[in-house]
C-alpha cells in the first residue's frame, strides 16, 4: 500500500514483502526502479525539483526506521522500515536462493573490489553479473551502460550517493534494461565490511544519523545540522495543522 507521508509517496510493506516485489519485477523483465527514502532524501526532494518528479515515479519507495517512527505521529503508519543497506544485504542469499544475478556499481576502486571478494565468499552461489566503481569519466559512462546492459542483470545495486545515482538510474533504466535498479547509497562500505552497520538498538531507536555521523563527523555534520532540524520542524508543523483542523 503506498501512502502520502508529507507529501512524497511512500510504501507501506516489511522487508519480506519488498523482496517478493523484487522477485514479481524480475519475472515481469521491464526496468523498475526501487528507491530509498530516508530524512535526507526527502529533504532532497523537497528542494530537486527533478529528484521530486523521480521520486513520484519510482516503482517502489521503501522507507528507513525514522520515517515509521514518525508516521505514527501524522497517520496512516507505515508497516515497517526496509533500510537501503539492509536490502542491499537481505538481497545477497534471496538472490542467491533464487538464482537472481546481481551488479555492483558504485562505491571507490578499493571498496567495490574488497566486496565483490566477500560476496563470493560468503555466496559462492551467487550469480555476480558485474561490477564497476563509482567514478566514471563522462567518456567512460556509455561503455558502462553497454556492459550492463550486455550482462543481463536482474538486480543494479547502484551506490553513487543521493541524488547522483537517483539521476542516474532514471536516465538510463530504459536503455540498460535491468528488472530492478536500487540506489544504496553508502551501503557498499558497510556491505565490504570497511564500516560498520548501526547496532540494532540504534535502529530500533531511530538514531542511525547520530552512529554515522560519530562514524564520520568530517562529511556528514553538515547535512544533518540542515536535514534534521527541517525534518522535525516539518513533522511539528504538520502536527499542528493537523489538530488546528481537527478543532475547527
Amino acid at each position: 500500500m503506498r501512502i502520502n507521508f508529507l507529501g512524497f509517496p511512500i510504501d507501506s510493506l516489511d522487508m519480506q514483502e519488498a523482496l517478493r516485489r523484487v522477485d514479481d519485477f524480475i519475472a515481469n523483465r521491464e526496468p523498475k526502479h526501487i528507491l530509498v527514502a530516508n530524512v535526507n532524501k526527502l529533504w532532497q526532494i523537497r528542494h530537486d525539483p527533478r529528484l521530486a518528479i523521480i521520486a513520484r515515479q519510482a516503482n517502489l519507495v521503501i522507507p528507513e526506521r525514522i520515517l515509521v517512527l514518525t508516521s505514527a505521529l501524522l497517520g496512516p503508519r507505515l508497516k515497517s522500515d526496509v533500510r537501503g543497506v539492509a536490502i542491499a544485504k537481505a538481497l545477497l542469499p534471496h538472490c542467491e536462493k533464487m538464482g537472481h544475478s546481481i551488479f555492483f556499481l558504485g562505491a571507490r576502486p578499493a571498496v567495490v573490489e574488497t566486496l565483490i571478494q566477500r560476496v563470493r565468499r560468503d555466496y559462492p552461489k551467487l550469480r555476480v553479473a558485474g561490477h564497476h566503481h563509482g567514478y566514471i569519466p563522462s567518456d567512460d559512462d556509455e561503455a558502462l551502460r553497454i556492459s550492463i546492459r550486455k550482462a543481463q542483470p536482474d538486480v543494479l545495486l547502484v551506490a553513487l550517493g543521493s541524488p547522483r545515482q537517483e539521476y542516474w538510474i532514471h536516465d538510463h533504466i530504459c536503455e540498460i534494461g535491468v528488472p530492478v535498479s536500487i540506489g544504496v547509497g553508502g551501503s557498499f562500505d558497510v556491505m565490504a565490511g570497511i564500516k560498520k552497520d548501526a547496532p540494532k538498538w540504534v535502529i530500533r531507536c531511530a538514531i542511525e544519523c547520530v552512529y554515522r555521523l560519530i562514524q564520520n563527523p568530517t562529511n556528514l555534520w553538515r547535512r544533518y545540522s540542515i536535514t534534521i532540524p527541517w525534518f522535525l520542524g516539518t513533522i511539528f508543523l504538520e502536527c499542528v495543522q493537523r489538530r488546528k483542523s481537527e478543532t475547527m
